[in-house]
């Protein structure tokens, strides 16, 4: 589907990481000045400055108004329906990234599971379990949000999440020619024309190798 970014270029700031299960879930947290907190601000404050976490159906409604907001105003089409978001994250949760900032979404990537080698009108709908391959349908930042680096972030923490977990070794989407550059920049590969239309929109199809990555996944604590 269209994958959506308003993004320039990657820009990670002074952030600092708590411990926790998986290497690129774990809470993200900005460093902010120390302040005196009054009590009135005392609440707000107990949640992170800025975590990455799996979505949840719970989170489907904010998922869903960020991306129309996106997409409707630009191509008059939501890649994924609400119902659509709803199946994607009750299937297949564990293919989803958000960006949280004091409990708010800001960013999100929503994939599935894909069983062929390109990808076909099918892919739009179907999470085929148990599959080396994810198919990225959307990645979308907040109005709020855009022009901040936040997309490439997102895409980055995403990727090497993905070189974590078990038996994957690809990453495809489709995406308008104007945004070939920045797919290019984050790694993917270019496989040529997708068969996919929609709304009569021709999109280039992107690949990105999981696998192969020596220095990432050194690094990476997988």
């Amino acid at each position: 589907m269209i994958v959506y970014h308003c993004e320039a270029a990657l820009h990670e700031g002074n952030m600092t990481k708590q411990v926790s299960g998986s290497p690129f879930l774990k809470p993200f947290f900005l460093k902010t000045p120390v302040r005196v907190v009054t009590p009135r601000q005392q609440r707000r404050h107990t949640l992170p400055a800025s975590e990455f976490r799996n979505l949840t159906p719970q989170d489907a409604i904010s998922v869903f108004e960020i991306e129309r907001e996106a997409f409707v105003s630009v191509s008059g089409e939501c890649p994924l329906t609400l119902n659509e978001v709803l199946n994607f994250l009750g299937q297949c949760p564990e293919l989803s990234l958000g960006w949280f900032e004091e409990g708010q979404l800001v960013a999100f990537i929503i994939g599935s599971g894909w069983h062929k080698e390109r990808l076909s009108q099918e892919a739009m709908t179907q999470h085929v379990p148990d599959t080396p391959t994810v198919h990225i349908h959307v990645l979308s930042v907040h109005r709020h949000c855009r022009q901040q680096g936040k997309g490439s972030i997102l895409l980055w923490r995403y990727l090497q999440y993905l070189r974590c977990m078990p038996g994957l070794r690809r990453a495809l989407l489709i995406c308008e020619d104007f945004l070939v550059p920045f797919y290019l920049k984050a790694g993917f590969k270019q496989k040529g024309p997708s068969e996919i239309s929609v709304s009569n929109m021709q999109f280039q199809e992107m690949e990105y190798m999981l696998n192969g990555q020596v220095y990432a996944r050194r690094n990476s604590g997988c």
